[in-house]
């Protein structure tokens, strides 16, 4: 039986649609408040945020049953997620903004690691809607932010793309 505490929070997938849910919430508002690229900036720092978390519990699973090859690519993964976060975060602090604390997950989601990795990417899946989202926002408005967020994106995809590799027989 899982711990009130534990109760409390959120699965990575979820928090991920959360996120995606609440720019699009912000997206919506008109008149634009002025501060909606930060805030859209902000969500995408705590979706990459969640993602480390995310590896990090992966790969402490892992390291119970040992796969090299796996372990090799969520531990690339996990770093180019704290790449992302350590730009989005340095993108925000330029704009005056104050970057989020990184949110929690609960302590184990899964027994076995295929479905997690399988969520994992489901939930990538929604983070990219975030982005381009976030991109065709900023586009004219804020061009450095935008061009970041294309490149974060691009490394997305690609990451997508591996993942499925992980999980997808050859």
């Amino acid at each position: 039986m899982p711990v009130p505490s534990e109760a409390a929070i959120p699965p990575f997938s979820e928090q991920i649609a959360a996120l995606r849910d609440e720019a699009a919430r912000r997206l919506r508002i008109r008149p634009i408040p002025p501060d909606t690229g930060l805030q859209l900036l902000r969500l995408l720092h705590r979706a990459e945020e969640l993602s480390i978390s995310r590896y990090a519990q992966l790969l402490e699973k892992l390291d119970e049953v040992v796969n090299e090859t796996l372990h090799s690519t969520l531990t690339r993964r996990q770093a180019m997620e704290r790449r992302h976060a350590a730009q989005l975060a340095g993108r925000i602090a330029a704009l005056g903004g104050e970057v989020p604390a990184r949110p929690e997950l609960p302590p184990s989601e899964a027994a076995e690691t295929l479905p997690v990795v399988v969520s994992s990417l489901l939930a990538k899946r929604g983070m990219v809607k975030l982005y381009r989202a976030a991109i065709r926002f900023l586009a004219q408005r804020d061009r450095d932010s935008a061009a970041l967020l294309r490149l974060l994106l691009s490394e997305e995809e690609a990451h997508i793309a591996a993942m499925k590799g992980l999980v997808q027989p050859r």
